[in-house]
Order: C-alpha cells, then structure tokens, then sequence
C-alpha cells in the first residue's frame, strides 16, 4: 500500500481516528469497571450509570469503531481452503467480489442503523435508569463505524485498481 498517496492517507486517518476512539472506550469501559468493583467492594458504594455507559457507549465504540481498522488489515476471520487453490487472478476476483458483498452488507446495515437513529434523535431516546440517561448520541456511533469500514473498503478498491493499471502501463510495450 501506498502510504503517500491520497487514499492512503485517507485510510491512515480514518483508521486512525476510528482506533482511536475505540482504544480510549476501552481504556475508559476499564476504568470505570475497576473504579466501580472497588468502590462497590471497599466502600459499598458502586458508582452510578457504569452499566448503562458501558452496555450504550463503551461497547458501541469498541465494536464498531475497530471495524474499519479491521478491514485496512484485511483480518476478518476467513475460510478460504477452497480459494488458495486457484491461480491468483481468480483469487483476486473472488476477493474483489467478497469486498463488494461486504459493501451490500455493511450498506444494509448502516441503511438499518441510520433509520434507527434518526428515529432515536427524534425522541431522544433513554433507557430506564437512576437517572436520565440518552442513549440516542450511541446509535450515531454504529453509523459512524459502518460508514467508515464502507469508506475503507470502497478506497481499497480504488487504490487496488489503481495500481493494477500502473502495472499494466507499465508492462505493455
């Protein structure tokens, strides 16, 4: 991959910032977590909404948000005992064709993310609690991730087009 090159630096950044967000959940959901067992154990005293802020926010983040990262790296679990035994044109086609499934996909999902969204804001949804607590700002989150995988992928492409017709530029005669 050409990190120089704009789509690179489009994938580094939205990559970046995407791992980013999930790291600091993450580290935060730790905190918090830790924070309330002691509290809990040594002074009977748990800290109010880790529940809520963990299950709407923490877990959104950490899940959706490492997809994209996952797609730059290609490391999606897969079985391709079939696959590895054709020639590697074939095999490309059949990644290039895998790639724009999990476009279909993560587009149906988003479609169904954003809908839902929508109608949250528009509500402002909450979730029983102590407290008022909204949970329609976590349902932004999973839009976010699925839309920064889809723009992962789709840039992928690109840049996987790209320089196969430089080497074909530069191969023919």
């Amino acid at each position: 991959m050409a990190e120089k090159s704009v789509t690179g630096k489009i994938i580094n950044v939205v990559t970046g910032i995407s791992t980013f967000l999930a790291l600091i959940a993450l580290f935060a959901m730790m905190l918090l977590i830790t924070c309330d067992v002691m509290l809990n154990k040594l002074a009977n005293r748990p800290i109010p909404g880790t529940l809520e802020l963990t299950t709407y926010y923490f877990m959104v983040l950490v899940v959706f948000f490492t997809i994209p990262y996952i797609e730059k790296k290609q490391a999606h679990i897969s079985a391709d005992f079939i696959v590895v035994r054709f020639r590697e044109k074939y095999r490309n086609m059949f990644n290039i064709f895998g790639k724009l499934l999990t476009i279909l996909f993560y587009s149906f999902l988003a479609y169904g993310a954003i809908m839902q969204a929508i109608k949250s804001t528009r509500r402002l949804e909450t979730v029983m609690s102590n407290f008022t607590f909204y949970i329609w700002p976590a349902r932004w989150g999973v839009v976010l991730g699925l839309v920064s995988a889809i723009l992962i992928i789709i840039v992928l492409l690109v840049q996987r087009f790209k320089n196969r017709s430089k080497r074909n530029v530069l191969v023919s005669p």
